[in-house]
């Protein structure tokens, strides 16, 4: 009895009109989570600006601090990550971001990692949760579309997409969303994901050059 009463207590915290309230390593490390993956969906369903972060936002916000704030592992020099300290609340994290909350955590992920101008290394300690070949797939198809529109004249047209994925007012600074700099974040990241993985099947290196090379004659 008492652990139902917890359990409902618990999920209670979940609340779609005060996302920023959530206590999530509670809610993450105690509740079934497939009932917490829905929970934070339905969420979604509540917030009325596009500016605003819901609770999936809030959830890469406070993995990323967890990561952040944890320890390093480093199997290759070019491209450092971190750990958390709580093994089992990053297995959980882990499921939650590849199984339980595709595809809706696929657009979250890719706005923390456009809008994370200032310090993008760090993008590599969230990566470095992501398994699912679907979510880098869509990380690798949003490079591609970068990539084109690092060529378009008109500035308006060519930051249009990287403002659409950053969720960036239309009046925002063209600077905070070139294609050409959300391109190199893009491409930190696939090049993480082929070490660590071995993407071959999906992408090659020189499927992520900045630039074709044509060879002479």
């Amino acid at each position: 009895m008492y652990r139902q009463k917890l359990k409902y207590n618990n999920l209670q915290d979940l609340n779609p009109e005060k996302s920023q309230l959530i206590n999530f390593e509670k809610i993450i490390l105690n509740e079934d989570l497939s009932e917490v993956a829905d929970k934070f969906i339905e969420s979604t369903f509540f917030e009325d600006h596009f500016m605003r972060k819901d609770a999936i936002d809030r959830l890469l916000d406070f993995t990323f601090f967890k990561v952040q704030t944890g320890i390093y592992d480093i199997f290759h020099l070019a491209y450092p990550v971190k750990r958390m300290h709580d093994k089992i609340l990053e297995e959980r994290i882990i499921k939650l971001i590849n199984e339980l909350m595709y595809p809706e955590i696929v657009l979250r992920l890719l706005k923390f990692f456009t809008r994370n101008i200032h310090d993008s290394d760090t993008n590599l300690h969230l990566a470095n949760l992501i398994t699912s070949e679907s979510i880098i797939r869509s990380i690798y198809e949003t490079f591609i579309l970068f990539r084109k529109d690092i060529f378009i004249y008109d500035i308006e047209k060519k930051c249009l997409n990287v403002k659409r994925i950053q969720q960036f007012s239309s009046q925002s600074d063209y600077n905070l969303s070139l294609p050409l700099d959300a391109c190199a974040r893009m491409k930190y990241i696939l090049e993480f994901f082929d070490v660590k993985y071995d993407m071959r099947h999906i992408y090659t290196a020189e499927d992520i050059q900045m630039v074709k090379i044509e060879a002479a004659g």
